[in-house]
């Protein structure tokens, strides 16, 4: 339907094949990026440039305690979070987050003034919290 629809408007077949493959590739090296993992993130209260207090898809991975974040669903965008601190985690809502598994985990950080809320599967709960430490010990117990 939206190939027949860009031929229509006069685009050629293998342009949209090229984007197709670009943005393809560009998930495919998103994936084998070391710590990377598939979520949602929204900013619970403060301002964080590109982001906002609804819960948005995406890819993210830490470099040292910076929090990348690709922006779904092409990936291509991103946001670079400097985190100060883990402010507490819990275990998502029924019904919060979709496509996440059966219980997904959210992750509080705290970053300059802000909170922003990151949540994930279960299973990618360390790869979550492993460069930003909080004072005190998190629980990372799966819920019944």
């Amino acid at each position: 339907m939206v190939i027949a629809l860009l031929m229509a408007l006069g685009v050629d077949l293998i342009v949209v094949v090229g984007i197709l493959a670009l943005v393809l590739g560009r998930r495919r090296w998103l994936k084998r990026q070391p710590g990377q993992f598939a979520g949602a993130i929204r900013v619970r209260s403060g301002d964080i440039n590109g982001l906002s207090a609804k819960w948005q898809r995406g890819s993210g991975r830490w470099v040292r305690d910076v929090l990348v974040w690709n922006k779904g669903p092409f990936l291509f965008r991103s946001a670079l979070i400097p985190v100060d601190r883990i402010a507490g985690e819990r275990n998502a809502a029924v019904g919060e987050l979709k496509r996440l598994g059966n219980a997904p985990v959210v992750f509080q950080f705290e970053c300059e003034g802000a909170e922003v809320e990151v949540a994930a599967k279960f299973e990618h709960s360390d790869r979550i919290s492993s460069p930003v430490r909080s004072p005190g010990p998190v629980s990372t117990t799966q819920p019944d």
